[in-house]
């Protein structure tokens, strides 16, 4: 059985993505105004090549280490390789990168739920385990970010502002865990059951549906080494994003404290939350853009950094997603179409 999820009407969908077009536009031309582009050509010109080669090296790293630790997360549910979720993770970057938020990880657990023959919901549920472990090791950066990075007194608004994301990310984080231990339990909180309730009863009993095979995946490895394997790579992963603008700021001879590359991971990382909310064509190129200045990092250069990163991830992601994407046979339209549904019957082998 599957929901559909019901298409907003065009004048609202032409209203909301104005508006973001148009908050786009204007931050674009804050962030860039007086940017001298001859020297930008000529600064990329001169980038040292082996910094430039770290960039895609450390992405190519974070994401097989992610893929690895998912695979922690599934072996409590199925067995299967490293190799086949970080194929599937890079195919389901691809839809992602085209149609929004929330596409890549249906994609992905689609993937593997086709490869080992669990219902696309079971999966879905071990990536949201995944996922929860991530944000709590984001908290924690937070907390790190604040102790050791020192901003100038006129940015301590900002640095409030993170600080205060990473509360509400944690409280919400929080709160998930708590719905998914009730899940688990198989008992639903009771403001739960109060929207059940208040549903429509083919929307109740098709949501009731997807929770039962949700439930399925909300497993935990009871081996301890796994556990610590997956907490410690949860930060690991973190660290490892953190040398991204590490390298591509040595490759045009910037260089920062410690700190603030600390403090770049952890506010991109807080405005990708505010982003689930608010939808801004390139949001995260513009946030890398204001967070580079904000730490002191000239306009050309800042731009230059943003550029290098943001390539190197879309590079990676062409090149690995779309040669597991021919191995796997499935076109990009099949991804997109997994969108507005979640299957939860079972798939066969």
């Amino acid at each position: 059985m599957v929901t559909e999820r019901k298409t907003r009407s065009w004048p609202a969908a032409i209203l909301h993505r104005g508006v973001g077009v148009v908050l786009a536009i204007a931050a674009a031309y804050w962030l860039l105004h007086g940017l001298d582009f001859s020297h930008l050509v000529a600064l990329l010109r001169q980038a040292r090549p082996g910094f430039l080669a770290l960039v895609p090296a450390a992405v190519l790293l974070e994401l097989w280490v992610r893929a690895w630790k998912w695979q922690q997360v599934l072996s409590a549910t199925c067995r299967v390789s490293t190799h086949w979720v970080f194929r599937a993770q890079m195919i389901g970057y691809l839809p992602g990168l085209i149609v929004g938020f929330g596409t890549s990880v249906l994609a992905r657990s689609w993937l593997l739920a086709r490869r080992t023959a669990q219902r696309t919901s079971t999966v879905l549920a071990t990536s949201t385990v995944d996922r929860l472990i991530d944000t709590f090791a984001f908290v924690a950066f937070v907390g790190l970010a604040a102790v050791f990075v020192i901003l100038p007194s006129s940015q301590t608004t900002i640095v409030q502002a993170v600080r205060l994301a990473g509360g509400i990310i944690l409280i919400l984080a929080v709160l998930a865990l708590t719905v998914l231990i009730h899940l688990h339990q198989s008992t639903s909180p009771g403001w739960l059951k109060w929207l059940l309730c208040r549903l429509p009863a083919r929307a109740a009993r098709t949501t009731e549906k997807i929770l039962e095979g949700f439930s399925g995946g909300l497993t935990w490895p009871r081996s301890p080494l796994r556990r610590g394997g997956i907490i410690g790579t949860a930060l690991l992963i973190k660290a490892i994003a953190t040398t991204q603008y590490l390298w591509a700021s040595l490759a045009f001879d910037v260089r920062l404290p410690a700190g603030n590359y600390l403090f770049i991971m952890v506010f991109l990382g807080a405005l990708g939350f505010v982003a689930f909310f608010v939808r801004i064509p390139g949001s995260g190129l513009l946030a890398s853009l204001f967070v580079l200045e904000l730490v002191g990092v000239p306009k050309t250069q800042a731009l230059a950094i943003t550029l290098v990163v943001v390539s190197s991830f879309l590079l990676v992601i062409a090149t690995f997603g779309g040669i597991a994407l021919l191995f796997e046979r499935v076109d990009v339209q099949t991804l997109r179409a997994l969108t507005p549904k979640i299957k939860v019957t079972k798939h066969s082998a």
